[in-house]
């Protein structure tokens, strides 16, 4: 299955800190959008990460870019029903791989349908 739009937050310094990005990889658009009130539904999304990045992250490097999500499509707006089943969490200064609200490593993972809800991550 083709994914074509990467997803991430970008924590890199300048106008669009903190602002969710999102590439079309076909075309090379980006666009930014705040966290506040942000809501978007993607659709076949895989988690990825890049471990040795991660890691050096976690054992006190400078931030870098290591994990993202690339989907199939998605679209600014919620196609839910407002009940999700797990939070998948990224922060490798603590854990340096995808993890749910179980704590598991979840790095590659393929979801269906996933959520963003302002700054959190859901399915």
């Amino acid at each position: 299955m083709k994914r074509k739009f990467k997803i991430r937050f970008h924590l890199g310094q300048g106008e669009n800190y903190m602002k969710w990005r999102i590439e079309d990889t076909d075309t090379k658009t980006v666009s930014f959008f705040e966290p506040t009130n942000f809501r978007a539904t993607i659709y076949h999304g895989k988690l990825y990460n890049q471990k040795s990045a991660a890691k050096k992250i976690n054992d006190g490097a400078n931030k870098t870019v290591c994990a993202w999500i690339m989907a199939k499509d998605f679209k600014l707006s919620l196609d839910d029903d407002g009940i999700y089943k797990d939070e998948i969490k990224y922060n490798p200064r603590t854990i340096p791989n995808w993890v749910n609200s179980s704590g598991e490593n979840i790095d590659k993972k393929e979801y269906k349908i996933m959520y963003i809800l302002n700054k959190k991550i859901v399915s």
